[in-house]
């Protein structure tokens, strides 16, 4: 894992590329849609960090107890991570089930390519691998122009741009590493529950 050095701070590369990501893509959804993203984004993030980190009391209960502090320092691993995107999964199902649901899902998928891509581009430039920082930077920016054109977001154009994506880190990260499967896997979800949410609204 990388680490960058701000003052007398040393924080990880992916923590600063994910809170780079989460406010830009906020400004960005709100220039273009000139409304403020909905609260499903936000939670979304805050459910992320919090499963995550706690999640480390549950894998390792004894040592949580024997120093309860180290819950700061450490989080729960491969299985806080899997737990993690679930619960993000179920949250974003819970919510449009709600009678007095305001939530649209079709703005769910512009807010998870928003944020991924601004945090992949982010990633890897503090990485200091800037080839990938710039193909990354150009998909986002292509991405952009759809989003800012108001082309429709279907199921076809989403899965052409995780195609793309796979291909950049297949060529500079490890496609296969878990993070980024899981990170797939969600886009995927909200692929077809938007597709699924769709035919019911016909129906």
């Amino acid at each position: 894992m990388n680490y960058i050095t701000i003052g007398r701070f040393t924080l990880p590369a992916d923590l600063l590329a994910a809170f780079a990501a989460i406010f830009i893509g906020a400004l960005i959804y709100r220039a273009r849609e000139k409304k403020s993203i909905g609260d499903w984004y936000w939670n979304s993030f805050f459910i992320y960090i919090a499963v995550y980190k706690l999640s480390y009391a549950v894998f390792n209960f004894k040592m949580f107890l024997d120093t309860p502090f180290s819950l700061l320092y450490f989080n729960g691993g491969t299985e806080g991570q899997i737990l993690a995107f679930t619960g993000i999964a179920i949250y974003l199902y819970l919510i449009t089930r709600k009678k007095e649901n305001l939530v649209l899902v079709s703005e769910f998928l512009p807010g998870y390519f928003l944020f991924f891509l601004l945090y992949w581009t982010g990633l890897f430039a503090f990485s200091e691998d800037f080839i990938a920082a710039g193909l990354q930077a150009i998909l986002f920016i292509v991405f952009a122009a759809f989003y800012f054109k108001k082309v429709k977001l279907n199921m076809e154009y989403a899965i052409l741009f995780l195609m793309v994506e796979a291909l950049i880190l297949s060529l500079f990260s490890e496609l296969l590493a878990l993070d980024n499967l899981l990170i797939f896997a969600l886009g995927l979800y909200l692929i077809m529950f938007q597709r699924f949410k769709k035919e019911d609204a016909q129906h």
